[in-house]
């Protein structure tokens, strides 16, 4: 439990503010008045190989909850945090890191308080007896769900039961048991080919007590980024200001690829950190060069005129991309300059590693089948460099609920139609896609050649040669100019804020 926790715990979820409004105001109040949430309202995205940062800071969802696009959490949580101050001059947050335990532990006791739940603990589902397609569009409504269970008992081998059901929600997880009982789930996987590290640490306050700021911070590096996020702690519980004292620490998220995770899976604690505070305390770069080298075998033969005036060009567009850079820089009021991440000083708790990958149930299956829906990672998983994993899955439970209570309020049976559950598949496989086609495009678009030295690919990435380089050059600084496009237009940069924060789209006349 989170009030017996002298430290943060690595398994911890990065959840956005729609998301957060969904717990309800009982729920994220006392997750907020016991201190359990990591809140930050700056975000600074840069890249390893280019000077291009993202800035997004919490004035940027204001239009969006001004407009009621957006849920404005501290009139939510006005009454159950009895006024206190949820951020730094009220600033709109960009999301809260929220440690598992404690926030499974606040959703367990709200369904407590509710006499319409039912709760059956120590209970294991023996078989699953769920209706065909062809049950479906007939006079009689399907047959309900029938689920046979066991309940375990202390000395003997248990109590059998069956509990019949007008619908079944598969939130069971990525291996669900469910989907795979039923069978009616085609799901598409591939691997992204990465793992994740992940590891709580404290920071260095030896110099500064400034900590994480409310800031999340995050740099991709040649085969994945590496996260800082704000916890509990990182704030003092009875001022919600930056502690002036006692150790802060933050979790680390390093995606990157198996061989490598492997790598820094294998160090010890001190050369852990030592790593981190390499390869994430470094500010942005000047782009190397769009040519490739002539020097290197299979390169290009050197035309000295030529040659001069194209790397001329060269230099004038990378000293451009870096002038345009600090161009967007300012001092307020959205704090748009780059910052160095706070350095970390030891690893706290264990380092972990786990495989990436991704997840969707096919078209031609969907997210529903007569009388069973699935949610969450039971219908998606993805790369965790956007967030978005948890805050999906929530979405998907909110408009599952929205259609269940829509039909008990007009008095249908939620699966004894196609009119509810089709509804609910059309609007989720959409946005699932959606949201999975993003993540990809973002992995795609910062993957390249590197290495953290000492790691197998060190060696491997030596070898490569020839017109490589410039190509990944043109790609990485065609991904720095958009990057600055979208840091310097307020709107395109506002956008996307909302689109990650789960604001309503703005609908025009």
């Amino acid at each position: 439990q989170h009030k017996n926790a002298t430290t943060p715990n690595a398994r911890a979820y990065a959840i956005s503010p729609t998301s957060l409004s969904y717990l309800g105001p009982s729920v994220l109040g006392k997750l907020i008045e016991t201190n359990c949430c990591g809140v930050y309202d700056s975000m600074q995205v840069w890249e390893h190989d280019g000077p291009a940062q993202l800035h997004f800071v919490g004035e940027d969802l204001e239009g969006a909850i001004n407009e009621g696009r957006l849920v404005n959490l501290q009139q939510l949580l006005n009454d159950s945090t009895s006024n206190k101050s949820t951020g730094r001059k009220n600033r709109p947050w960009l999301g809260a890191v929220i440690e598992d335990a404690p926030f499974v532990s606040a959703v367990w006791d709200e369904l407590r308080k509710d006499d319409r739940i039912d709760l059956l603990d120590k209970i294991q589902v023996k078989s699953i007896k769920a209706p065909n397609h062809s049950d479906m569009g007939k006079i009689e409504p399907p047959p309900p769900v029938d689920i046979t269970c066991v309940r375990k008992g202390v000395n003997d081998e248990g109590e059998e039961f069956t509990i019949s059901s007008n619908l079944l929600v598969a939130a069971d997880g990525a291996n669900s048991f469910i989907r795979r009982t039923v069978g009616t789930f085609p799901m598409i996987t591939r691997s992204y080919g990465r793992m994740a590290v992940t590891c709580t640490v404290e920071l260095d306050t030896s110099k500064s007590r400034m900590g994480m700021a409310r800031t999340a911070f995050q740099r991709f590096l040649p085969y994945g980024p590496i996260a800082l996020l704000p916890v509990w702690n990182s704030v003092d519980s009875s001022s919600d200001r930056e502690k002036e004292s006692g150790p802060i620490y933050a979790n680390v998220v390093w995606s990157t690829l198996p061989s490598e995770a492997k790598y820094l899976l294998s160090l010890s604690s001190e050369e852990f950190i030592a790593a981190l505070n390499e390869y994430l305390c470094q500010g942005p770069n000047v782009n190397p060069s769009l040519l490739p080298d002539s020097n290197q075998p299979g390169g290009p033969p050197a035309i000295p005129l030529l040659s001069t005036i194209v790397r001329e060009i060269d230099s004038l567009l990378r000293t451009a991309n870096t002038a345009l850079t600090m161009g967007t820089w300012t001092e307020a009021p959205t704090r748009n300059f780059f910052r160095m991440p706070p350095r970390s000083k030891k690893v706290v708790g264990p380092i972990m590693g786990f495989d990436l990958t991704m997840s969707h149930v096919a078209t031609n299956g969907g997210y529903t089948s007569p009388r069973v829906a699935l949610v969450g990672d039971a219908a998606h998983t993805m790369h965790p460099m956007a967030g978005q994993g948890l805050n999906l899955g929530m979405g998907d439970i909110h408009a599952l609920a929205s259609l269940i209570k829509e039909a008990v309020d007009s008095g249908m049976d939620v699966g004894g139609t196609n009119l509810f559950l089709d509804r609910y598949n059309e609007e989720r496989i959409l946005k699932g896609w959606g949201i999975l086609g993003g993540v990809q495009f973002l992995h795609e678009a910062f993957e390249c050649t590197g290495s953290i030295p000492g790691s197998i690919t060190e060696h491997e990435n030596a070898t490569s040669v020839g017109s490589v380089g410039g190509l990944k050059g043109l790609i990485g600084y065609s991904r720095s100019l958009g990057m600055n496009a979208v840091n310097g237009i307020a709107p395109v940069r506002k956008a996307l804020a909302e689109v990650a924060a789960g604001a309503s789209p703005r609908l025009f006349p």
